[in-house]
């Protein structure tokens, strides 16, 4: 009897999980069927400095400390044709209609194909590691909803670094997923082949924004918490994972300071937060800075060499300006995830009921950030007394949360334009797990075991 029911289970997982399959096929075919020619793309502002960075030889410091970082240069100078680029539709100045762009055809392709492989293996991993069947086709359908909803995918169609950004953190995070799971029910897994993958994806996905570095140093920290449990202890892979997160962090720090991008970055701050502030610019002035006055021909030298450490003194010895800034711009990074370069009239109606899926996905406004952090505080609860899958979850919770806070902080503090789309990785992160922990929290509660019942002797 018990073989029978085993079979039974057994089957009924099969099913459940050719269900899941189905739809991430379904759901991905929908994806580039509603919208449009996916060799279709436009240009912004900060395109042709894309073009421009990935100029420089490939063994060269230039293609780290350019005005875009590593990924970008690569892709962008792999896929150049002969020809070279040609930048015909810019959807910065008005919005328009997207077209075909000689050359970046291939790169708006490979995104849409990462992003289709990224969130397709982030669903299916998810839904794995549930129980409820319930759970495992809500997570799948609520996981790949929110990445194909024009909010998320229209970004594969523009000419920057956000589509990259989205895809290769849910690649990265899937299989992060994995390992945490397969090293939770087996410590001795072997999980080596997984974390090599693992550190391809999150390498490519750190040099993408200078930010991103933030998350290789907690994740570094969080890891090394890990080793403090014995049967964690003398896992090799972990320990080698470790100095691997500790070579990328300081590469990460070293090609920043001395990148072009961060003197532009600073330069921003100065121009925008600091001189039109006579206070802070008195104090300035008492640090340092030899003007008052932005336009001063000695300014952009003292620029160059003290700005940036000046500017980290100046903050760290003025939390309160700190503070005020965090606060005053917290609001403003949630605001308008849809992008704003190109219009699709002639995708609707189906766009129209896409973007209707996408607003009740992707408010644009702080509710995800307290949505994500109570369900968060629930699975942290769960986890203190080890019910269920509850552990693995609020370790991967923490990291989640820890990753979208850390990159938001540097991201308000270090850089004054386009502030709710280069916050877009951060809220994007508090968006998606406002749905995805209580689905979680939901599958841990529908398989608990009930508490025993007495009964008379």
């Amino acid at each position: 009897m018990s073989n029978l029911f085993a079979s039974l289970r057994g089957r009924r997982e099969w099913m459940v999980s050719a269900a899941v399959l189905v739809i991430i096929l379904l759901l991905s075919f929908l994806r580039v069927k509603f919208y449009g020619d996916p060799a279709l793309s436009i240009a912004g502002n900060d395109t042709i400095s894309y073009v421009e960075a990935s100029q420089v030889p490939l063994f060269s410091a230039e293609i780290f400390t350019g005005r875009r970082l590593l990924t970008t240069n690569l892709v962008y100078k792999m896929l150049e044709p002969e020809t070279g680029y040609e930048i015909l539709i810019n959807g910065s100045v008005e919005t328009t209609r997207r077209g075909y762009q000689p050359g970046f055809d291939r790169i708006v392709i490979l995104q849409l194909a990462l992003s289709l492989i990224g969130w397709g293996i982030l669903a299916w991993l998810v839904s794995q590691t549930l129980r409820s069947a319930w759970m495992k086709v809500a997570s799948a359908v609520v996981i790949l909803a929110f990445a194909f909803t024009p909010h998320m995918a229209d970004w594969d169609s523009i000419l920057m670094s956000e589509s990259l950004t989205f895809s290769l953190f849910a690649l990265q995070l899937a299989l992060m997923i994995k390992i945490a799971f397969d090293l939770v029910r087996d410590p001795d897994a072997k999980i080596t082949g997984w974390l090599i993958a693992w550190g391809v994806v999150f390498f490519f996905w750190i040099f993408l924004r200078d930010t991103n570095v933030f998350t290789a140093l907690m994740t570094l920290i969080m890891i090394a918490v890990l080793t403090i449990i014995p049967r964690y202890r003398k896992k090799k892979a972990l320990w080698g994972t470790m100095i691997f997160l500790a070579l990328v962090v300081l590469l990460g720090l070293i090609t920043a300071r001395a990148s072009v991008r961060t003197v532009v970055q600073i330069r921003n701050i100065y121009k925008d937060d600091i001189f039109p502030n006579p206070g802070v610019v008195a104090v300035f002035q008492k640090m340092g800075m030899p003007v008052d006055s932005f336009f001063a021909p000695e300014f952009e030298p003292w620029l160059q060499t003290e700005g940036a450490s000046t500017l980290i003194r100046f903050m760290i010895s003025h939390p309160g300006y700190v503070g005020t800034k965090l606060w005053n711009d917290f609001p403003d990074s949630f605001q308008e995830i849809q992008q704003t370069y190109f219009t699709a009239r002639d995708l609707n109606p189906a766009r129209t009921i896409l973007f209707e899926i996408g607003n009740a996905l992707h408010p644009e406004n702080t509710t995800p950030f307290l949505a994500s952090i109570l369900p968060l505080i629930g699975l942290l609860l769960l986890a203190a007394k080890n019910t269920g899958d509850s552990r693995p979850w609020a370790w991967l919770g923490l990291w989640l949360v820890f990753s979208a806070a850390l990159t938001l902080i540097p991201t308000i503090l270090g850089d004054t334009w386009a502030l709710n789309r280069h916050a877009l990785y951060s809220t994007m992160i508090f968006r998606l797990t406002m749905w995805l922990f209580p689905i979680i929290i939901i599958d841990i509660a529908l398989r608990r075991e009930p508490a025993p019942v007495d009964t008379p002797s």
